[in-house]
């Protein structure tokens, strides 16, 4: 599939909105959301408070590290309509923004950019430090300041709709995999079996598969650690997926599945192929899945090693973008296509499938409808069909077919 390196997004986010409307409660649930599935962040997120009237009475932020809020407002009376900023009170506050910078959280959120960082002031110089510094920042800018705001970053900035699922986009499917290991409880690994075609990682509570690299790639030249893998524990075997050898990327995969793809994990069968219906029109999918023209007659077929009447993995490019829904095989998660594809097909309905789908919910905000998978029902049997080079239709013999959907909105 397509290489799973992408273009890296601009270092700085921007939620653009109107004016009286300012987005706080929009990046206080953002920030939430990402604390809870285990992602590190740091700085300030803004509450402005107002009177029956409207007018505002006071600022306040909150430390997202500490928990801390300080007041940021200054009271200058009924009459007064100058900026009730309370400059030095901010000064006081930024000190969370640089222990996030410091400690590289992996998103900054500053509460806003207002006058006086447009004048250089305020929190102006923390943002260009976090950007020095590689640290991602997210931050809301008010629709009247869109020019200067561009003009200080230098046009190096994503400029983002005031909405979760605009903010979720932003933040991308290339940070699908951490979000997958931040998941991953530690629980004793009780098998790992590297075969031909599959990668299988067993505990007492699931097993979980990722397809193998290719023969000849240097990630499976030698594997290292032989043997000893299982001891490492499951979080441990996960967080591989951060790995740049493509062995331990499938191994870490496998990991990730065999924390999410229990064996008590109560879902509807089904084959995944279908997950938008039978027809293929409009529809665009990535891997040769055997069968697929009599399943999905009319649709778009890509693969590496296209048959007769298939597209190469170039056609991607322009093929995912112009999908009604797109069929992506799981496999994609292994080799590290599946963010390239994400975005690509973005417009599209996006249905995960095959052995290696993860059947958790964590998905749904990087744009994936469906996932279906497979929940292991005879460890020994899969192991050996694992360890003997077997194929897809060879696992399926020893698991039961499962699919996540997401709830309709």
């Amino acid at each position: 599939m397509i290489p799973g390196t992408q273009p890296s997004q601009p270092a700085i986010g921007a939620v653009i909105y109107p004016p009286g409307k300012p987005p706080e409660a929009l990046l206080a649930q953002f920030a939430a959301q990402l604390a809870a599935r285990g992602f590190r962040l740091g700085g300030l997120l803004q509450d402005t408070l107002r009177d029956e009237t409207g007018r505002k009475t006071d600022m306040t932020v909150t430390e997202i590290d500490t928990g801390r809020k300080l007041s940021i407002g200054q009271s200058l009376g009924k009459a007064s309509k100058a900026c009730i900023l309370d400059s030095q009170a901010l000064a006081e506050a930024s000190g969370a923004v640089r222990r996030a910078i410091e400690t590289r959280a992996e998103l900054l959120f500053i509460n806003k950019f207002s006058k006086s960082e447009m004048e250089g002031e305020g929190l102006a110089g923390d943002m260009l430090s976090a950007v020095a510094e590689g640290v991602p920042v997210l931050t809301a800018v008010p629709g009247v300041l869109i020019e200067e705001w561009t003009a200080f970053t230098g046009g190096q900035t994503e400029l983002i709709a005031p909405s979760l699922a605009a903010l979720w986009r932003w933040w991308g499917p290339g940070r699908l995999y951490a979000d997958l290991a931040n998941g991953v409880e530690d629980t004793a690994v009780t098998r790992v079996v590297v075969g031909l075609n599959w990668t299988m990682v067993e505990t007492a509570a699931g097993i979980g598969l990722a397809q193998t690299p290719e023969r000849g790639t240097p990630g499976c030249a030698a594997a290292s650690n032989a043997g000893k893998r299982a001891q490492a524990g499951l979080k441990a075997l996960a967080r591989l997926v951060h790995s740049t050898d493509p062995f331990d990327q499938a191994l870490g995969m496998a990991a990730c599945n065999a924390h999410y793809n229990r064996f008590d994990l109560q879902l509807p069968g089904g084959n995944g192929l279908e997950s938008f219906g039978a027809k293929g029109g409009g529809t665009v999918v990535v891997g040769a899945f055997p069968g697929i023209h009599d399943r999905l007659p009319g649709a778009k077929v890509i693969d590496r090693k296209p048959a007769a009447g298939q597209y190469p993995e170039q056609a991607a490019e322009w093929l995912l973008p112009a999908a009604e829904a797109a069929i992506i095989t799981a496999s994609t998660l292994a080799n590290r296509s599946a963010p390239g594809l994400l975005r690509l097909a973005r417009f599209a309905r996006v249905a995960l499938v095959g052995p290696g789908a993860p059947l958790t919910d964590r998905l749904f905000t990087y744009g994936i409808e469906v996932s279906s998978g497979l929940i292991a029902q005879d460890p020994d049997g899969l192991a050996r069909v694992v360890a003997e080079g077997g194929g897809a239709k060879d696992l399926k013999r020893h698991c039961r077919q499962a699919s996540l959907r997401k709830a309709a909105p």
